[in-house]
């Protein structure tokens, strides 16, 4: 309705015709590790960097990178470079400033310069806390650099966000909790991710959610994310507070209980796909409210729907994935272009 035909059959460009495809927003993929991870192993087990099509297979059109565990023999120079060819090959890419480590590596030596003068750094992280890998930070030096973050993006214009990496410490989320304690930072600029790690780390994420207003991020997995989707749907907790990521091309380290690496793959890039077919096709959600954990919500997080990415709109980044029936899919535009080399 109100679209003149004979206008849109006058433009030029290609012409796909898509049959019966469904048109849902591309995905965001708000955690992954674009130039590898890893490393806990030794340098035989550094993962390998990725590829744009890689991404644009699966759906995925928007991704954010990051350091983890390896801000020694990978650096932030190396990562933007890479967010720059993802950007040419038609991949929206934005990336953070810092890794595990405290003090937080950077790339101009200084957080808010990071920020404000690197167009594609729109925060911090991946920054571990409650993890035998962490720097032990306190609540105190997170709230100190979150602020700043906070800060840079207010003076660029952008999300100015910290990503926390949750491991299996006993403290959980007890440092934000501290670190928004006294009202000066929003539980909104922090998020902390990998929060199915363990069932009382998710407790205290919806915890987060219901009771701080904050966001969280899951790590999918095909076992058991769309599970835990659905439990929090069905349950009336915040929703749009609730973001998938795949921590693809990052590690996927299995420790024992002396914290001794028993086993190390990479992860994958497809899990945010597999993870919401899921959740429509076999527990049932509609398809609007499947897709938020996948597309708005991370979108919401980092400041990004302001350049029309997760959703559809007129004037938006025209970031399209089709689909067809079997949630099989068919085509993929980034930025109004096709960046899918293998059409099917």
């Amino acid at each position: 309705e109100g679209i003149d035909e004979s206008a849109v059959r006058s433009l030029s460009g290609d012409v796909f015709d898509l049959g019966e495809a469904y048109a849902i927003p591309g995905f965001v993929d708000g955690h992954v590790h674009l130039i590898g991870g890893g490393g806990e192993g030794g340098f035989s087990t550094r993962t390998p960097e990725g590829s744009s099509q890689q991404f644009a297979e699966v759906g995925t059109t928007t991704v954010v990178g990051m350091l983890g565990t390896d801000g020694v023999t990978r650096d932030h120079a190396s990562l933007l470079a890479k967010v720059r060819d993802f950007r040419n090959s038609g991949i929206d890419s934005y990336m953070l400033t810092g890794s595990y480590r405290y003090p937080l590596k950077t790339l101009t030596g200084d957080v808010m310069r990071d920020i404000v003068f690197i167009p594609e750094i729109i925060g911090v992280g991946e920054v571990a806390v409650s993890d035998h890998r962490s720097s032990n930070l306190s609540s105190t030096e997170l709230q100190r650099f979150a602020m700043d973050a906070r800060v840079a993006g207010m003076l660029s214009g952008k999300a100015g966000v910290t990503v926390l990496h949750l491991g299996d410490g006993q403290e959980k989320l007890k440092p934000l909790y501290e670190a928004v304690a006294d009202g000066t930072l929003n539980p909104r600029q922090i998020i902390p991710t990998h929060i199915c790690r363990s069932e009382e780390l998710l407790s205290q994420g919806i915890d987060w959610v219901s009771n701080k207003g904050g966001y969280i991020d899951i790590t999918a997995d095909e076992q058991s994310t769309h599970l835990v989707l659905k439990d929090i749907y069905s349950k009336k907790i915040r929703f749009d507070r609730i973001c998938v990521s795949s921590d693809g091309l990052g590690s996927l380290p299995r420790f024992d209980d002396e914290k001794n690496l028993v086993g190390i793959r990479p992860a994958p890039v497809d899990t945010l796909l597999k993870t919401f077919t899921r959740l429509v096709k076999g527990r049932g959600l509609p398809i609007h409210e499947a897709l938020k954990p996948f597309t708005a919500n991370p979108a919401a997080f980092y400041h990004l729907q302001r350049n029309g990415i997760g959703l559809l709109k007129r004037g938006g980044s025209a970031n399209i994935l089709f689909i067809d029936r079997d949630f099989q899919i068919v085509e993929v535009i980034s930025s109004g272009r096709s960046i899918l080399e293998k059409r099917r």
